[in-house]
């Protein structure tokens, strides 16, 4: 067992998460092959899938159980995210346009104007660079246990990938 921070832990997550996604590829691209041309042997593969699914199973258990104290400032920040990503949707065409094959002249009047939802996104952004902050500042003084032993018998080559 070995203690690691929050910050690493999400970095070890997300490397996991990628390791398990060549791992799919490389089962679904070399379980069916030519005779003469068999290049990974799929079934360890899949043992090895399994193996590292079941570690980050565990790995998101920690992590989440250590994000309990702020997962209110992660759904803050989530839903923070996502007004920006409406925002930057909204239409604010105002005043006269030609539309159309025939160029029809029609007057738009947007409730919302451009000047004010770009004010308000970068006042949601400031809220977003506090949030993060709040969460980075977490991240690095919370620790969570991890079993080391879980990469002992990865395949060769990739257990590199999973040094701490």
């Amino acid at each position: 067992m070995t203690q690691i921070n929050l910050s690493r832990a999400l970095k070890l997550k997300n490397r996991v998460v990628h390791r398990l996604s060549q791992l799919d590829t490389l089962i679904i691209t070399y379980n069916s092959t030519q005779e003469d041309n068999q290049e990974y042997d799929t079934r360890e593969l899949y043992k090895a899938r399994t193996h590292l699914a079941g570690f980050l199973v565990e790995l998101k258990t920690a992590i989440n159980a250590a994000n309990q104290p702020v997962q209110k400032v992660i759904f803050e920040l989530a839903e923070c995210k996502s007004l920006i990503a409406m925002l930057n949707k909204v239409d604010t065409k105002h005043g006269p346009h030609l539309e159309g094959f025939s160029s029809v002249r029609i007057n738009y009047v947007a409730q919302l104007r451009k000047a004010e939802l770009d004010r308000e996104v970068k006042r949601v952004e400031r809220e977003i660079d506090r949030l993060q902050d709040e969460l980075d500042r977490f991240n690095y003084k919370t620790l969570i246990t991890i079993d080391r032993s879980a990469f002992a018998d990865e395949e060769p080559g990739p257990s590199a990938l999973f040094e701490l």
